[in-house]
C-alpha cells in the first residue's frame, strides 16, 4: 500500500508517521521537516501511527521524574559572554566569570571556551590539576547533560515554549511596573550598549575598554588600573554624570565601608577584601606579589573572616598580615 500525501481519516487522533521510515510525530508540521531532512527529494507522506516507544514511556513516569536536575550542554551555550561565561568540565558545569581574570593564563584562553565543554582541552594541559581548589565554592553550578529517558524531545519542546511564555509574560509586568522609565545603566559595558549616549563618549569608553583588556590579557595589572581609573574620570565629568548610574568612588556609610561596596572590588586590578571588621585594598600587594594572587582573588570583594587563621602563614592569618601587610 503506498502511503498518502494528504492527511489521512483520523490522523487528528493519532501520530503522524512517516511514509518512507519508523519514526512517527505528533504534529505535520514536525513530520514535514523531518521528510525534508531525512528523505530529501521525496514528498510530503504520512501514515497513521501509534504512540512512539519513546513518547510511551513518559505515561509510567510521574510528572517529577520528566525533570531533569542535570545541565544541558545546549543551556551552558547560552552563557558566553565575558559577563556569563559558563564552561563545562569534566561532567560538570562551571561559571567562570569571577575566576577568568585571575586565570594563570589570562582571561583570553577561557572566554575561548566559554559556553562550550572544554574538557579534553582541559585535561590534555592541566592532567590531573583539580580545578576546585582554585574556584569559590559557588562557581560549582551543577553536573552536565540530561538523562535522555527523562524527556522525549517533542517534551523538551513543549516545555520550552512554555517556559518563554512565562517569561514573556513576565517582561510585560516588570515593563508595566516601569512606566516606561528607561533604566541607567550600572556598568560600562551595559553603557556601551545604551544607543541614547553620545558617540563620542562611546567611542572613547570603547577605546579604554579595549586597552583594559589587552593589558589584563598581558597581566599588566598596574596599567589596567590607570585605564579603570581613566574610565571613571570620563563618566564623572559633569556633562556625563547624568546619563549613567555606574559606581565610580567608594562612598562609605557614617559607620564604616558596608560589604556592598567591597563586592564591587572583586578584580586584580581593583581588589579589596574585608577581614575581621577592616577592608583592605590589596591591588598594590597583588601587582608586587603574583604569585599569591589566587589565594587573594578568591576573597576578593569578600569578607575573608571566617578562614582567618585556618591555614597558618597563608592569606588570610596573622603571621601573614604580620609579615606582608602595611597601613
Amino acid at each position: 500500500m503506498s502511503p498518502s500525501s494528504d492527511q489521512h481519516p483520523g490522523a487528528s487522533e493519532a501520530f503522524l508517521g512517516c511514509g518512507y521510515c519508523s519514526e512517527a510525530f505528533p504534529g505535520r508540521e514536525q513530520l514535514e521537516v523531518h521528510v525534508k531532512m531525512i528523505h530529501p527529494g521525496s514528498d510530503f507522506a504520512s501514515v497513521p501511527a501509534p504512540l512512539p516507544s519513546r513518547e510511551q514511556g513518559l505515561l509510567h513516569k510521574t510528572p517529577a521524574s520528566a525533570i531533569s536536575k542535570n545541565i544541558p550542554l545546549s543551556e551552558v551555550a547560552r552563557h558566553c559572554t565575558p559577563e556569563d561565561c559558563w564552561v563545562a568540565l569534566n561532567g560538570k558545569v562551571y561559571d567562570l566569570t569571577e575566576f577568568m581574570d585571575r586565570h594563570p593564563g589570562g582571561p583570553t584562553t577561557v572566554l575561548a571556551w566559554a559556553g562550550k565543554d572544554a574538557s579534553k582541552f582541559f585535561n590534555d594541559i592541566h592532567k590531573g590539576v583539580k580545578i576546585e581548589q582554585y574556584l569559590r565554592p559557588e562557581a560549582y553550578l551543577g553536573d552536565l547533560g540530561v538523562d535522555e529517558n527523562l524527556m522525549s524531545e517533542s517534551f523538551w519542546h513543549t516545555l520550552r515554549e512554555a517556559r518563554v511564555a512565562e517569561v514573556r509574560e513576565e517582561l510585560e509586568r516588570l515593563v508595566s511596573q516601569t512606566d516606561g522609565a528607561r533604566r541607567k545603566a550600572n556598568t560600562i559595558p551595559r553603557l556601551l550598549q545604551d544607543r541614547t549616549i553620545n558617540e563620542d563618549l562611546r567611542a572613547k569608553l570603547q577605546r579604554l575598554e579595549t586597552q583594559k583588556r589587552v593589558a589584563l590579557d598581558a597581566e599588566d595589572y598596574g596599567k589596567a588600573l590607570e585605564i579603570k581609573k581613566a574610565a571613571e574620570a570620563l563618566l564623572a565629568e559633569k556633562q556625563h554624570e547624568d546619563l549613567h548610574e555606574v559606581q565610580l568612588q567608594p562612598r562609605p556609610a557614617a559607620g564604616g565601608i558596608p560589604l556592598s561596596e567591597v563586592a564591587h572590588h572583586n578584580k586584580p586590578h581593583d581588589c579589596w577584601v574585608a577581614l575581621n571588621g577592616v577592608v583592605y585594598d590589596l591591588t598594590d600587594f597583588l601587582l608586587h606579589h603574583p604569585e599569591q594572587r589566587n589565594s587573594i582573588l578568591a576573597w576578593a570583594g569578600r569578607d575573608s573572616s571566617p578562614m582567618w587563621n585556618k591555614i597558618p602563614g597563608r592569606f588570610p592569618s596573622s603571621t601573614w598580615m604580620e609579615y606582608f601587610m602595611r597601613p
